[in-house]
């Protein structure tokens, strides 16, 4: 199973590669890493309103079910060094924003230093190469994609530019 992944992550990787806009793609063994799974690590620049770079990081979860379901996830980190005084307003905002979201989810580190978004999507392995790309493919693209317009309004109230007020203000009425 972990050959297939990874062979999957490096169609992946190829695809990435092919991308002007992104740099650094590379993909690293579990036995590089000395963890438990493959990792396609992603640099993207120019990244939402603010310009930012990311990275974006894609695996598959070392869990595996008696259904053969697999686990992609992707981690997209968005900010290292968040400000001390910025994480409570910061984390007010992202449990607000994340009710809306349609995918996946905003949240900080244990101590509040990093600001990410993950996803994971559950993909049936009994399904062909071509499928499970497919759907690969679809899910790391969302994963850059939703956050991509929130981004800047987090990191604002992270660093007290724009109050969770008027953060909130920005959200849809439900």
């Amino acid at each position: 199973m972990a050959d297939r992944k990874q062979v999957l992550l490096k169609r992946l990787e190829d695809f990435f590669k092919k991308d002007e806009e992104l740099e650094e793609v590379s993909l690293f063994t579990a036995g590089e890493l000395g963890t438990p799974m493959d990792v396609l690590r992603v640099l993207v620049t120019n990244y939402g309103p603010g310009l930012i770079d990311v990275l974006a990081e894609y695996s598959f979860l070392p869990l595996e079910g008696p259904d053969e379901v697999w686990y992609f996830s992707s981690v997209i980190t968005i900010k290292t060094g968040i400000p001390k005084d910025g994480v409570s307003p910061l984390a007010g905002a992202i449990a607000r924003l994340n009710f809306y979201l349609p995918y996946g989810g905003f949240c900080l580190s244990a101590d509040g230093d990093m600001l990410i978004y993950k996803s994971m999507t559950a993909l049936r392995a009994d399904h062909d190469d071509d499928k499970l790309y497919e759907d690969m493919e679809l899910s790391a693209d969302t994963a850059l994609l939703i956050p991509e317009n929130y981004t800047d309004l987090l990191l604002r109230v992270s660093d007290g530019r724009l109050l969770i007020n008027d953060f909130i203000s920005t959200l849809p009425r439900a």
